[in-house]
């Protein structure tokens, strides 16, 4: 394996990975329904093993993943993934470009699931799927293997969404003040935020813990309007809350092995809805990686190896 390490991380993947990756790479959009276009992107192998379908988290982009898609390539994996709606190049259903929208938590399930039935499985040849879900995308990723149990052959867990932390205040008063503060159009404005997208880099308060990874894609997004998002309408807000008690209550239903990879400092999902997930599914491995923020696929390289590895064992 080329592992990309924190020296010169930038140059090293604006002039080896971003070429290996893009080079692979075919893109598009699939129409679930008529003028709905979702974004795509399908990265080639000669000899492929296997395919992995990656299902990114809340106000990011395919796009963000280029590292993991270079590891994924080099390990003999075909690679899929999408922009979910309100995110990247897919559809957006508001005006305010920094803010993600979604009316039914369940339009994500759906998206994916007819990806994964209609583009990804087609062109497999047979090959074993296995599915790669980080934060939100474990959410969706969740409910996808619950109710369709033989879809994918694995999948990875990545700090998932399965329980959203608020701090000290319960979700059940987020959920009510959402429901008095989101009516009719209002459902679509920012809730916690002001809903812009701030120029100005801030390291210290982020889901990162490479700050090498942090820049890098950071200036990413000044460059790309198209990765600006960073706020969630009062709307997406409800369904997420929703969606994450609906998904834990029916765990049981996941019939594949799944690996669930916990971030030890994660502020952003609770570590306790994960660790009662992983007793609901039955079969299920967990993973801990002590000190770590949320996004454990952008660590430094010490930590970031293993997670790999182990991730790569788990897959086969």
């Amino acid at each position: 394996m080329n592992w990309i390490k924190e020296d010169n991380y930038e140059e090293v993947m604006k002039s080896v990975v971003e070429p290996f990756v893009t080079s692979r790479m075919d893109n598009g959009y699939f129409h679930r329904l008529p003028e709905e276009n979702i974004y795509y992107e399908h990265f080639r192998n000669d000899d492929p093993k296997g395919v992995i379908v990656i299902c990114h988290g809340f106000t990011e982009s395919i796009k963000k993943f280029y590292e993991s898609i270079y590891y994924m390539l080099q390990q003999g994996y075909e690679v899929w993934g999408l922009d979910h709606r309100g995110h990247g190049r897919s559809l957006r259903e508001n005006d305010n470009p920094y803010v993600v929208h979604v009316e039914h938590f369940t339009d994500y399930e759906r998206d994916f699931k007819y990806y994964v039935e209609n583009l990804v499985k087609p062109s497999s040849d047979g090959l074993p799927v296995y599915l790669y879900c980080h934060s939100m995308g474990g959410c969706i990723g969740a409910e996808v293997i619950e109710d369709n149990p033989y879809l994918f052959d694995k999948a990875v867990l990545s700090s998932p969404m399965l329980g959203l932390n608020f701090g000290r205040i319960p979700v059940p008063v987020i959920y009510a003040a959402a429901s008095i503060i989101g009516i009719g159009e209002r459902r679509k404005n920012p809730f916690g935020s002001d809903g812009t997208f701030n120029p100005e880099p801030d390291f210290a308060n982020c889901a990162c813990s490479s700050e090498s990874r942090y820049n890098y894609y950071f200036r990413k997004t000044l460059e790309d309007p198209y990765l600006q998002t960073c706020s969630p309408s009062i709307q997406w807000g409800k369904q997420a809350a929703r969606a994450c008690r609906y998904v834990m209550s029916k765990a049981d239903l996941i019939k594949i092995p799944v690996l669930l990879m916990q971030a030890g400092e994660d502020t952003l999902v609770k570590n306790a809805a994960e660790d009662l997930f992983c007793e609901w599914v039955e079969g299920s491995e967990k993973y801990v990686v002590p000190g770590m923020k949320h996004e454990l696929y952008r660590t430094d390289s010490p930590v970031l190896i293993p997670y790999w590895e182990k991730i790569f064992s788990f897959l086969g």
